[in-house]
């Protein structure tokens, strides 16, 4: 899985045409992972939500983090180890917007 956090997520701040060329290279990447057979899903997430903690269950508004900390979204893809998926998360757009990619391996049950 890969987790992407950070990145100029703030499209108040872009052009539409900066917006449109970022989503081009988001779609090319996807389009390059479905060819080779890696891509098998991800989304972008919405911004806010609800955190649900502790015993109690509490729910407040948020996760409200700082900015390189926010997750945007997440792939799954298939890779045959952590390295292969490092190396894929390497190419991910969002590196010259500095974001970051957290790579993960989803533990089969």
């Amino acid at each position: 899985m890969l987790i992407f956090h950070g990145g100029n997520h703030t499209n108040s701040e872009r052009s539409a045409e900066e917006m449109q060329a970022n989503m081009g290279k988001w779609m090319a990447w996807i389009d390059k992972l479905n060819a080779a057979g890696k891509y098998a899903g991800g989304e972008p997430l919405l911004p806010g939500g609800k955190l649900v903690s502790g015993k109690d269950k509490k729910v407040t508004d948020g996760p409200y983090t700082e900015g390189k900390e926010i997750v945007g979204g997440y792939f799954i893809i298939n890779a045959n180890n952590l390295d292969e998926a490092t190396t894929i998360a390497k190419d991910c757009p969002d590196f010259e917007n500095g974001g970051s990619v957290q790579v993960r391996q989803v533990m089969k049950m």
